[in-house]
C-alpha cells in the first residue's frame, strides 16, 4: 500500500511541478544596441552623392593624383558637427598642438630661414650648374607645409573626411609635411661617383575623423600615412 501511494505522489509532482527554463539563447555578437542618432542621420549621404563610395577620389583630390586635401570645397561640415554633438568623448580624443614650425621642429634652423629656402636653380640634373650653385636650403630641395587636412586616404585605401575647425570652431589637427621636389633625384651639392639619391619618408599619423559614408560609426580615430621628409641617400658600394 505505501509503494502504491509513493508512486502516486510521485506521478502528481510531475504533473504540477513547474517546467524548467528554456535554454539560453545563444549570445550573437553581431547584435550589438542600436545607436542613439536621429533615424535621417544616415541619410545624409545616400542618393547619387559620389562619397558614398569610400574608394572613389574626391573631387578636391585632384582625379586621385594628391592622397589628401588642403582645401575641399565640398567639405560636409554640418555633418561633422552633428556628429561632434552626439559624442561626448570626442574632447578625450582630441590632442593637438597649434603652433608648428622649424622653430620647434628643426633644430637648428628658424622658421623664418625654412620659408625662404630657394632651390629655383636646382633642377634634378647631376651634371648641370644648379647641383652646384643655389641659396641656402636642404641638400634634397622639399617643400614643407604645416598642413590641417580637409580629407585624406587612410591606410586602408579608402577615404575620410578629417576633423577640423571648419565644422569645429577653434579645434585643428595640424601636421608637418615634407615632399621631395625632386624624388629619386640625385642630392643637391653632392659629386656624381657618389651616386646619391633623395628619397621620400613617411610617417603614420592618427586624426580624428568622419566617414561620410557610415555616419552611423560618428567620431572616430583613423591612421593615415603623411609625406615627412625627404632624405638623401648613398648607397653602399658592391
Amino acid at each position: 500500500m505505501k509503494i502504491a501511494l509513493l508512486c502516486l505522489a510521485s506521478v502528481m509532482m510531475g504533473v504540477f511541478a513547474e517546467p524548467e527554463p528554456e535554454a539560453e539563447a545563444a549570445f550573437d555578437p553581431t547584435n550589438y544596441p542600436k545607436s542613439s542618432y536621429p533615424a535621417d542621420y544616415a541619410k545624409k549621404y545616400t542618393g547619387e552623392n559620389d562619397y558614398c563610395h569610400p574608394r572613389k577620389a574626391p573631387t578636391c583630390s585632384k582625379n586621385g593624383t594628391l592622397t589628401f586635401c588642403v582645401k575641399d570645397p565640398e567639405y560636409p561640415g554640418k555633418e561633422v558637427k552633428y556628429a561632434i554633438d552626439y559624442d561626448p568623448l570626442v574632447l578625450k580624443k582630441y590632442a593637438e598642438i597649434t603652433d608648428q614650425s622649424a622653430d620647434n621642429l628643426v633644430d637648428g634652423l628658424t622658421s623664418l630661414s625654412e620659408k625662404h629656402f630657394d632651390y629655383s636653380e636646382y633642377q634634378g640634373k647631376t651634371f648641370e650648374k644648379g647641383n652646384w650653385v643655389g641659396g641656402e636650403g636642404y641638400i634634397c630641395p622639399s617643400d614643407v607645409v604645416y598642413a590641417r587636412p580637409l580629407r585624406a586616404v587612410n591606410v586602408d585605401g579608402e577615404w575620410r573626411v578629417i576633423v577640423q575647425d571648419i565644422a569645429w570652431p577653434g579645434y585643428t589637427q595640424t601636421h608637418r609635411v615634407e615632399k621631395c621636389l625632386f624624388p629619386g633625384a640625385a642630392c643637391r651639392t653632392l659629386a656624381p661617383c657618389f651616386g646619391s639619391k633623395c628619397l621620400q619618408k613617411y610617417v603614420y599619423q592618427r586624426m580624428l575623423s568622419f566617414d561620410p559614408c557610415d555616419p552611423q560609426k560618428g567620431i572616430f580615430i583613423d591612421i593615415y600615412k603623411l609625406p615627412s621628409a625627404c632624405s638623401c641617400h648613398i648607397p653602399r658600394k658592391l
